[in-house]
């Protein structure tokens, strides 16, 4: 896992979806890396879009990944 999917996968929370653009800004990521991350992310099923269109949020996977890897 790369370090910006982990600074992803650090800002988000189940119950709190966030767009893309507040996740880079978060994150502290530039554009293009936010947009990578999230895409690996959501491929690996790690984290998850969620309505309104264009937001995001952890999942289960995800939150048990980030913990391992916090480690």
């Amino acid at each position: 896992m790369t370090p910006a999917e982990l600074a992803v996968l650090a800002v988000l929370r189940p119950n709190l979806p966030l767009t893309s653009t507040q996740v880079q800004q978060a994150a502290r990521l530039t554009a293009a890396r936010a947009r990578n991350a999230l895409s690996q992310l959501e491929s690996r099923g790690l984290i998850m879009a969620s309505r309104p269109r264009g937001r995001y949020r952890i999942t289960p996977r995800g939150r048990a990944a980030l913990i391992t890897k916090s480690r």
